[in-house]
């Protein structure tokens, strides 16, 4: 619909991985776009010198593959792996940061990792108090869910165009922290990102 996006993500690169050629088609149609990472992600590579700065220059690179046009982005910092013994800071973050007429894309509420699913639960409570649609888009649960875990909304797809798609791929590189195995597995393998390289994206509402 008409108005502002408001992506939340637990770790920076969920919003590209997610609802990359979503942020992409949305800025490039004029909406106005923000970002809110809710941690570093610094958990996700302890071998890195200084992995949350990392993650987070990994970010802003994407986001200038995403979007020529200023996308906002604002950094919660919250401890990674424990959102959940910090829920009512993140829901009152949030909702400073939601206008009245957004559409809120968050993760999905089952995805299999404990940080995802906290923030779902904050970002679906918050839409039922303020009254505004809310999208969660599946990461982890493609790859180890089962149907059992689909039951809890219907989905929807969002079409990319080509240009969407090269843009949501540019995007994805940046990650580079997540997608090196020359000196550890993978945090996101060869084999998951398939996932994410459909000529869609498919969200729950």
């Amino acid at each position: 619909p008409p108005g502002p996006v408001v992506v939340v993500a637990a770790h920076p690169d969920d919003e590209t991985f997610g609802a990359g050629g979503l942020i992409h088609s949305c800025a490039r149609s004029g909406h106005s776009v923000a970002i809110i990472t809710v941690t570093d992600g610094e958990g996700a590579r302890s071998d890195l010198d200084r992995p949350g700065i990392v993650r987070r220059r990994e970010l802003r690179a994407a986001l200038s593959c995403l979007s020529e046009r200023y996308i906002q982005w604002h950094r919660l910092g919250m401890p990674d792996g424990n959102i959940a013994l910090h829920e009512l800071t993140v829901e009152r973050a949030i909702k400073t940061r939601l206008p009245p007429d957004a559409t809120l894309i968050a993760p999905f509420e089952h995805d299999g990792h404990p940080d995802h699913e906290a923030v779902a639960r904050i970002c679906i409570e918050l839409g039922k108090r303020r009254n505004v649609p809310v999208l969660r888009y599946p990461i982890w649960a493609w790859h180890h869910s089962s149907p059992a875990a689909w039951q809890s909304g219907d989905f929807v797809r969002f079409p990319l165009n080509a240009e969407s798609r090269r843009a949501k791929s540019r995007a994805i590189r940046c990650f580079a922290s997540q997608l090196d195995s020359r000196y550890t597995h993978a945090v996101m393998p060869e084999h998951v990102l398939g996932y994410f390289s459909r000529p869609y994206e498919a969200f729950l509402r």
